[in-house]
């Protein structure tokens, strides 16, 4: 497989790239210790399209493709996982899915404010909860929506405004599942509250935190689709997540490198860099061999998402591959920093704690694993 980026795509990368590295890189540490997105950088990020780079243009986005999104992605993680994060889900997965639908009325009031400043947040977790306390469970009553439950951890939540959620439909032997969106400003806090953002291992500015319903009452008009066409749509929706993530960890898999190739080059031992050491060049050389390939991958997969037969099955391969580079990338990057990449005064340790959360989510590699295998056995 291949990959050939246009002359668009590498002008987006490049501006991309000098913003991260300009504007979020130098207060990455900052925004990891006091896990939070300073508001004056997230008021810049509308102004390069950021918040609506596969929007399309006359609802207010970049209008770009789905590679152009991954390719952003990949830059804005290597400078910050955490910002990182909260973006490639905004735009893989919210605004993706709200693009997608053919309700017209829901995207014209949502889109436009996801792409000018209002941070979105999905969560997808009833798709495999099997306990029922922990689901978002759904009725419809003449012409509203109503919504109960909780789900533990959702990304972006604490800064969102805009929700986009998987709910469970109960009622008269229904077994279907939903996706409905709505903002937050349009409800009551007794119906649905956030709570206050979790404090993770890594990824620690997400603002991930607890989302409760109860007896939330929207209108039908919040159902992004059909009823009948969920299911179908669902495979669609994960794969861009598993993107999402895929692009996350080429960030920060080549942030690892960075700072390992800069170490190497500057740090002296028996009076030679230790870039000359074989030891060194082995890891360096192991792990820009893993990112070059799970790129291709990613890439390919991105630019071919509306075309391939098996894209649940490649997106999930590329996320794997993906997330595995970045931890195998962040943990060589703390040997070859020796006892410094334990401390806070390097970001390989930052890098590493960021890198392991792209393993475990939306879905973690073990169960992406058994998907491709199933898929592989004819068992899918």
């Amino acid at each position: 497989m291949t990959y050939e980026l246009t002359q668009e795509q590498q002008i987006l990368r490049e501006t991309i790239r000098d913003f991260a590295q300009s504007e979020i890189a130098p207060l990455a540490s900052k925004i990891d210790w006091e896990c939070k997105v300073p508001p004056e950088l997230f008021t810049k990020l509308p102004q390069l399209g950021l918040l609506g780079i596969s929007v399309p243009g006359e609802l207010g986005g970049a209008g770009a493709d789905f590679l152009s999104l991954i390719i952003a992605t990949e830059e804005v993680s290597r400078a910050s996982g955490s910002l990182g994060a909260q973006l490639s889900f905004h735009n893989a997965v919210v605004c993706e899915t709200l693009s997608s639908s053919q309700n017209s009325k829901l995207k014209q009031a949502l889109l436009p404010k996801l792409v000018t400043g209002v941070l979105g947040a999905f969560d997808f977790s009833t798709l495999h909860e099997e306990n029922k306390s922990k689901q978002i469970l759904c009725r419809i009553e003449g012409s509203d929506l109503i919504v109960n439950g909780q789900s533990e951890y959702v990304i972006s939540a604490a800064a969102a405004n805009i929700f986009l959620v998987l709910g469970n439909l109960r009622g008269e032997g229904r077994r279907e599942k939903v996706i409905f969106a709505f903002s937050k400003d349009q409800v009551s806090e007794e119906q649905f509250t956030v709570g206050e953002p979790k404090k993770l291992l890594g990824m620690r500015a997400s603002d991930t935190a607890k989302i409760s319903f109860r007896e939330l009452l929207l209108p039908l008009e919040s159902l992004v689709y059909e009823v009948s066409k969920v299911r179908e749509a669902l495979p669609w929706l994960l794969a861009r997540a598993n993107l999402a993530v895929a692009g996350q960890g080429l960030g920060l898999a080549q942030a690892s490198i960075d700072a390992s190739v800069k170490y190497a080059n500057e740090r002296s031992q028996f009076n030679t860099k230790i870039g000359n050491f074989y030891a060194v060049q082995d890891m360096i050389a192991s792990d820009s061999i893993d990112l070059e390939t799970a790129r291709a991958l990613t890439y390919v997969i991105a630019g071919e998402i509306n075309t391939t037969s098996t894209l649940e099955r490649d997106s999930s391969i590329a996320k794997i591959a993906s997330s595995n580079a970045a931890v195998r990338a962040s943990r060589h990057a703390i040997r070859v920093h020796g006892g410094y990449g334990f401390t806070r005064d390097y970001p390989v340790e930052r890098y590493a704690r960021d890198a392991r959360f792209t393993q475990i989510y939306t879905e973690s590699n073990e169960d992406l694993k058994a998907l491709v295998a199933k898929s592989l056995l004819g068992q899918a």
